[in-house]
């Protein structure tokens, strides 16, 4: 017996146009925010990358590296890579304790820390030029609605790694 067709909100042609499809549409609006973003913290010597890091030990100094490279959504090697640079360019340092030393701890130097005074009006600058014209209730339903596309695919996502571990 055939496999019942899968029912879609539209047919699956519509999704081949990438203006249909919000992948598609999320990552423009992450490339174009990232390279107007990067423009301005690059005056300050701090690439689109190192921001993202940068922002989350901003919310939370002193967390470790696997606990960033998942608020960051990158896997330990890359962001062991990018440590390293954020590293040399003198804007965090990477601590062991003496009660675990499979843990490293990373902390911003002072230098990181006053930038987040200099760097985030950038950010915001952004959000305003991506919002213009948007009221702050549209903003507001943009920002839920990501979320809520967020959820869903990490939910799927989560559903994924316990069919692999089965399957293992």
């Amino acid at each position: 017996m055939a496999k019942d067709k899968q029912a879609y909100r539209y047919p699956a042609e519509y999704y081949t146009n990438p203006e249909n499809s919000i992948g598609y549409l999320a990552r423009v609006v992450f490339r174009s925010f990232s390279r107007l973003l990067e423009r301005r913290t690059l005056t300050h010597d701090v690439s689109a990358g190192q921001w993202r890091f940068l922002r989350q030990l901003w919310r939370e100094d002193g967390i470790t590296q696997r606990e960033l490279s998942e608020r960051v959504g990158m896997r330990e090697p890359t962001t062991v890579v990018a440590l390293k640079g954020l590293e040399k360019a003198g804007l965090i340092t990477r601590r062991k304790t003496a009660e675990d030393r499979r843990k490293t701890f990373i902390y911003l130097t002072p230098h990181a820390k006053k930038l987040e005074l200099i760097l985030a009006p950038m950010n915001a600058e952004i959000h305003e030029i991506a919002t213009k014209g948007m009221t702050d209730a549209e903003v507001e339903m943009l920002q839920s609605l990501m979320r809520r596309v967020i959820d869903n695919l990490a939910e799927e996502t989560r559903k994924l790694a316990v069919l692999s571990e089965i399957k293992a």
